[in-house]
């Protein structure tokens, strides 16, 4: 499954499982009106969405748009918590408490949940990335209770029972497993360890096997008291609602569930990096790796809108700089791409990387990539160049939102790291303002090699399964 939540996201990998596919006080909050009006949104569409925020005395948060051409309605809960969130020796607690919320309560034993979504042609899924938990559920509008009673019970009344917490044990660390088996997915858990040194965002969001081995039944359902809970979360509902009566709906369902208390988060602060950092990988795989990975600001700086079209200049399709020059001109490789995601809690990654033709080694690739960054920080892009990279990023976005279930996410993951409610407004007109001054600025700034980190994969033979997994934040 796959959809572009900003400009060049890639999607979590959702967890698979069978059967896939009192009283009310209010403060109300209409997003601002821009997102309604402005025709650059959702140029040629007869629908400008508003999402609307309702706040509920126990702090649960919902968001909703009414969108009368939807098929489908989409519910989300999101959850502030990811692997951001866990203490040295617990890590891949939020992804195994993910799966645990499977398991099923008292009112829906395991495997009913499924049942019940399967029974109305719905699809239900859950993920979790590095700064937040989500699960949802899509359904014709008429079952959208079916969604608000399943999360209002696993909310508060999850069973976690020692045998169902063995058997998602074996379940994760086969996941773990497949994760180390894949060379690729194994450079990209090393470039990020070795990138980040202090912040959890070292740690793959499954999780290291030995924690995934000793985590406990008294452990999971610690951590479930301490962040599931209508205070840390937030309802995305997008489709053909009624807003006022569906903020009744959740109100019934989930205004009886006590607010907690979530301890403030203690996060530690990643040293700015001052020197150029290695990791090497030897691995059986199809072809060579190379990998280079740069610290960068997220969405709260100003920076974050260059970087993002620099990052569609260089490896934004095959009309890329990157593939151009690495796989068309003088070609050194089958495949060069890159992404840098700017909607984060913490600080962001810019990297790229290529797969290698054969015969050639990793550090080849690095000087191409080297070249390719001195001739941006020299010379200004072309205006052709920029306009282009401009219109693929605004596209991007625009069109990750189309959907339903796109926007819901959009909304979702905005909330969930604390995104400015007018994120959604002002993003287009900011990729716009981008100058080549700025690109320059940014690739001169960022792109340097004391802030950067280089990671190899060296093929050792052929593996048993043959394939490649492009390089991303590998998330569950």
């Amino acid at each position: 499954m796959s959809f572009v939540r900003t400009a060049k996201r890639f999607l979590p990998v959702f967890r698979v499982f069978p059967g896939l596919l009192a009283g009310l006080s209010l403060s109300l909050f209409i997003w601002p009106g821009t997102l309604q009006a402005s025709p650059d949104t959702f140029p040629g569409s007869g629908f400008h969405p508003t999402p609307v925020l309702h706040t509920f005395p126990n702090g649960l948060r919902l968001i909703y748009v009414e969108d009368p051409y939807s098929p489908i309605v989409t519910f989300q809960i999101w959850y502030k918590v990811g692997s951001i969130d866990e203490q040295k020796g617990k890590t891949g607690i939020s992804h195994f408490l993910e799966h645990m919320m499977f398991t099923g309560t008292p009112r829906y034993p395991h495997g009913v949940l499924d049942r019940k979504i399967n029974a109305v042609g719905g699809q239900s899924n859950a993920f979790t990335d590095y700064d937040f938990t989500a699960y949802f559920e899509n359904t014709a509008p008429r079952y959208i209770s079916i969604g608000e009673k399943i999360e209002s019970d696993r909310m508060n009344n999850l069973s976690l029972t020692r045998s169902q917490l063995e058997r998602e044990r074996k379940i994760v660390l086969e996941e773990r497993r497949n994760d180390y088996d894949d060379p690729t997915q194994k450079l990209v858990e090393q470039v990020y360890a070795k990138a980040f040194r202090t912040h959890p965002y070292h740690n793959p969001v499954i999780g290291w096997e030995p924690d995934i081995k000793h985590l406990t039944q008294a452990d999971l359902r610690r951590y479930y008291r301490t962040y599931y809970m209508p205070n840390n979360a937030t309802i995305v509902v997008v489709g053909p609602v009624n807003g006022p009566a569906l903020v009744d709906q959740v109100a019934q369902t989930f205004g009886s569930i006590p607010a907690g208390e979530t301890p403030a988060p203690v996060i530690p602060r990643e040293p700015k990096q001052t020197g150029l950092r290695f990791t090497v990988v030897h691995k059986p795989a199809m072809l060579p790796v190379t990998m280079m990975a740069f610290h960068v600001p997220n969405f709260k700086s100003p920076d974050s809108y260059a970087l993002t079209v620099l990052s569609t200049l260089l490896s934004g399709g095959r009309s890329s700089i990157l593939y151009r020059t690495m796989v068309y001109q003088n070609a050194v490789a089958v495949d060069a791409e890159g992404d840098y995601e700017p909607l984060t809690k913490g600080p962001a990654l810019f990297y790229f990387y290529a797969q290698g033709l054969p015969k050639v080694k990793p550090p080849v690739l690095r000087r191409r990539f080297e070249n390719v960054i001195l001739a941006l920080q020299k010379d200004p892009v072309s205006p052709s160049s920029l306009e282009r990279a401009k219109k693929q990023v605004i596209s991007s976005f625009l069109m990750s939102q189309e959907s339903t279930f796109g926007l819901g996410m959009m909304l979702g993951e905005m909330a969930s790291i604390g995104a400015p409610l007018d994120y959604l407004d002002t993003y287009v007109k900011r990729i716009r303002q981008v100058s080549a001054q700025d690109i320059q600025r940014v690739a001169r700034t960022y792109l340097v090699r004391s802030n950067e980190t280089v990671g190899y994969l060296y093929p050792t033979g052929t593996p048993k399964n043959p394939s490649f997994a492009k390089p991303n934040r590998i998330v569950r």
